[in-house]
Order: C-alpha cells, then sequence, then structure tokens
C-alpha cells in the first residue's frame, strides 16, 4: 500500500515537472525550427510590465513622509486626503524630498526581441536585476538577427551571419547538444530575451548617448515608459523625464488630482 502510494506521487511529479519542461521549452525533445529572419528592432521589440508594488504611490508617501510626526509616529497615508497624498507624491517626482522614496518604486518587464550585444550593455545599468534565457543552455536556433532601425545589411553579411548560424548548429548535432560549445559561432545580434527589475529612481536617472547602442536603449526605455504609463499615469508621465526633463517636472508640478486618471485616484484613496 506504502509503495502503491510513492508511486502515485512519483508519476504525479513526472507530469508535473514534463509539463512544466514542456511549457518552459527546456524537455529533452525540444528542437526548435532553424530561422535566420532579419528583424529592425522596432518590428521584434517586446515589452511587457509584469510586476510591482501593491500600490507605489503609497509606498512613496509613506517613505517620503518618514522623517515627520511625534513619538506616536502615525501610519499618515489612511488620514490624508487623495488631494494631499497627491500633494506629496509631486514632491517625490519633483526632487523635492527624499530621493529614497524612488527607490521604493520596483518594476519588473519582460523584454523580447534585442540583439544580445544590446542585452550586455543594459545590464551595466546600475540598481537594476537581470535574468535571461542565455545561449549557455538553450538552443538558439530559432533567433533571429536584430538590427538598428534602417541600417543597411548587405547581401555579404547576411550570407555571413546564415553560414555562422550553420557553423552554430553543425557543432550541435556534433556535439549532441552541446550549446555551450556552439555558443562560440552564434553571431551576437541574435535575438536575446530575459526579465529585468528596476527601481523608479533608476530609471529616471537614464541617459543615452548618441550611438547605435544609445538610440536602441532609448526605443527600449520609451517601450518601458509606455508600459508604466498604462499602468500608473502620473509615474508614466515622470518616467519621460528621461527624455524631456524641464518639461516633465514643470508638468507635474502643475498637475491636479481631477486630472488624474480613475485608476491613479483609486490607488490614492485607499490601501489598493
Amino acid at each position: 500500500m506504502l509503495q502503491e502510494t510513492i508511486n502515485k506521487v512519483k508519476d504525479m511529479h513526472d507530469t508535473t515537472v514534463g509539463n512544466l519542461r514542456q511549457i518552459s521549452g527546456t524537455h529533452p525533445s525540444e528542437n526548435p525550427e532553424k530561422r535566420n529572419d532579419f528583424l529592425n528592432l522596432s518590428d521584434s521589440i517586446e515589452v511587457e510590465l509584469v510586476d510591482h508594488n501593491a500600490n507605489p504611490y503609497k509606498a512613496m508617501f509613506l517613505t517620503s513622509t518618514a522623517t515627520w510626526g511625534d513619538n506616536t509616529y502615525k501610519n499618515k497615508w489612511s488620514d490624508t486626503t487623495p488631494a494631499g497624498k497627491l500633494e506629496v507624491i509631486k514632491a517625490v517626482l519633483t526632487n523635492n524630498t527624499l530621493p529614497q522614496a524612488r527607490e521604493m518604486v520596483n518594476f519588473i518587464f519582460r523584454v523580447r526581441g534585442v540583439p544580445r550585444w544590446l542585452f550586455d550593455r543594459h545590464t551595466q545599468t546600475p540598481f537594476t536585476s537581470f535574468m535571461s534565457i542565455g545561449c549557455r543552455d538553450n538552443n538558439k536556433l530559432d533567433s533571429d538577427f536584430i538590427f538598428q532601425d534602417g541600417k543597411t545589411i548587405t547581401d555579404k553579411e547576411k550570407q555571413t551571419l546564415n553560414e555562422l548560424k550553420d557553423l552554430y548548429e553543425y557543432v550541435i548535432e556534433k556535439g549532441h547538444g552541446s550549446w555551450q560549445s556552439a555558443r562560440t559561432f552564434l553571431p551576437q545580434c541574435y535575438q536575446h530575451s530575459y526579465y529585468f527589475g528596476q527601481n523608479l529612481l533608476s530609471i529616471s536617472a537614464m541617459k543615452f548617448i548618441d550611438d547605435e547602442e544609445g538610440k536602441m536603449l532609448k526605443l527600449l526605455y520609451s517601450k518601458i515608459n509606455e508600459k508604466i504609463y498604462d499602468a500608473f499615469m502620473l509615474i508614466g508621465i515622470y518616467t519621460n523625464i528621461i527624455f524631456d526633463k524641464q518639461e516633465t517636472l514643470r508638468y507635474i508640478s502643475e498637475l491636479s488630482y481631477e486630472e488624474l486618471t480613475d485608476i491613479d485616484k483609486e490607488y490614492l484613496k485607499g490601501d489598493k
């Protein structure tokens, strides 16, 4: 009887793990179809906001007012009107209170469709955390080649990239799935996917140099800005500071409670 129970549990575990590996694309039988598509960044890039503070406005309000009060040290959120909370948050966003309050607001994004080399540059951003699919333990035969918009790829360059992918495939086949060795021949413009986390203070400090790398990172952060705006209008207005500092700060300082979206108002009203 005990052995039957153990066998049932083992079968359930094997089925669960098998399903998980199938969904994740890590099943031993996984053999992606080879692709050599050449894509512009704007056509391939995908950004999704997958997680964030339960209420980033509350996080900013409570931490920025942490130096206020007497010995009772009240939680001031519930006793403050929504319009009053907005004034405090505006002070946070216009650099008139503790900058650490912006560090308390955290986002996690899913990014797909950037070249691997751009990911390597992105990981150099301070106060960020990155987790990616990589090429060390995954088969990248189905990855596209990604380039800056407007960049001309000659027939000779395409031929070279295709031949490198052929070499990559050959090493995988000869090495029976040795992705670690095969990646030596994988061009760094191959399509890369990853998740990363970044706090609001770090996002607002982003700078972009005027070269291929800077322009592609700028496009990535324009997508990030859009996703934040869709979830939290006021914070999305603020993150536009990386593109236009003076106009952004002026707009926020003049923003009234009535101009907020219903979603933003709900966050300011209660404990959402």
